[in-house]
């Protein structure tokens, strides 16, 4: 699941340069936080940034292409984060 995160990711940042360079950027420091073994915190944050990059996501066909995109990233990052196993007592 890592690796297909990885590489929406990278695809994302791809899609998104076009759009917002800005917007793009943030979208590679999701995939470089994902390419190395990110924990609950890295994560979490990734989780975060993607909602960011939603929020600030222009209007147009373009961009409701790339949701699409996003979404899924999302929904593996969020996969992720289920199949983490619980803190130790």
């Amino acid at each position: 699941m890592l690796d297909e995160a990885t590489t929406e990711a990278r695809r994302l940042a791809a899609s998104l340069h076009g759009i917002d360079r800005d917007i793009a950027e943030s979208a590679y420091m999701v995939w470089i936080s994902l390419g190395s073994d990110p924990d609950e915190e890295t994560l979490m944050g990734c989780a975060a940034t993607l909602e960011t990059i939603d929020q600030r996501l222009p209007p147009g066909t373009l961009a409701a292409l790339v949701r699409v995109r996003l979404s899924r990233l999302q929904g593996l990052v969020n996969a992720m984060l289920d199949d983490l196993p619980p803190p130790a007592a």
